[in-house]
């Protein structure tokens, strides 16, 4: 008798372990595909988000580029009294005031001979070397140019600039220029960044330096707007942005996977040590029958 008795148990223990075993691998399987599942989610949503802002900046970028081409088409008179008297205070003022109207998020604006030379050097007060090494591309190349972030004079306003050709009073193609405020674009990314992930328009020329971010990333950049080597390695996902000297970027935040890895981990130990103990009970009630 009590030899069976033994026999039974050994075989119950036998069974258990075995039980838990199985339990075990199953559970480890089922840890690994969900884990590998998130990360695949994450993947697609950040690629989903780069694909949507990317697009949203194109057309923000073009119907700009579009609205200043009829701007400067339908105030030909304005631009070319001020191309021919750039002292002409009541006409500076005027165009100001339509511009204002039109662009109230403009910055400043300026106008250029066909050779990219700036005429309202007396008024044009935040129009940087860079704005104007800008305007001489683009009236060297007729029109080709390529749209990036400057920052004003004072410190005060990183901007971008358009550009658009009106034909001067000489007959020749001059340059009509306005400024605008990079807080919009800021606000694109915001709308199209997916929680958890960083939205970011960078350099081509200059990879990691940050040109644009979404306002709730503002406050976690670094001083020098510039991405660590870590940081770069992160980039899960970048497109170019056409018309501009930008790459659209997204890195997953410090945190997001190891987060979510260690949540999935320790619902798949908490199963374990349930199943684990549903067994010692089961089997200390076996022993109490057979005693």
């Amino acid at each position: 008798m009590t030899s069976r008795k033994k026999a039974a148990r050994k075989l119950a223990n036998e069974l258990i372990m075995v039980c838990l075993v199985m339990v075990g691998l199953l559970l480890v399987w089922n840890a690994s595909q969900r884990i590998v599942n998130f990360n695949e989610h994450q993947q697609q949503l950040a690629e989903h988000s780069v694909r949507s802002a990317a697009s949203e900046v194109e057309l923000f970028i073009k119907g700009y580029q579009r609205a200043v081409d009829i701007f400067a088409e339908e105030n030909r008179t304005f631009l070319s009294t001020l191309e021919l008297w750039p002292q002409d205070m009541e006409s500076y003022l005027l165009l100001q005031e339509k511009i204002a109207r039109y662009f109230p998020e403009h910055l400043t604006f300026t106008l250029a001979d066909s050779n990219g030379t700036t005429l309202l050097e007396g008024f044009e007060g935040l129009i940087g070397k860079h704005c104007k090494e800008d305007i001489q591309i683009f009236a060297a190349n007729e029109g080709e140019y390529s749209i990036n972030r400057h920052q004003s004079p004072e410190g005060d306003y990183s901007h971008f600039d358009i550009m658009s050709y009106w034909q001067g009073s000489e007959s020749d193609e001059s340059v009509f220029f306005i400024s605008f405020k990079m807080d919009r674009l800021g606000n694109i990314l915001e709308n199209t960044r997916v929680s958890g992930h960083q939205l970011m328009l960078v350099r081509q020329d200059k990879p990691g330096y940050i040109d644009a971010t979404s306002e709730s990333n503002r406050e976690n950049l670094p001083a020098d707007d510039q991405l660590d080597d870590d940081a770069q390695r992160r980039i899960s996902f970048s497109l170019p942005v056409p018309g501009t000297h930008w790459n659209l970027v997204i890195l997953p935040d410090n945190t997001l996977y190891s987060q979510a890895h260690r949540s999935i981990l320790m619902q798949v130990m908490l199963m374990f040590i349930g199943f684990l103990v549903v067994c010692f009970i089961m089997r200390m009630i076996l022993l109490d029958e057979e005693d």
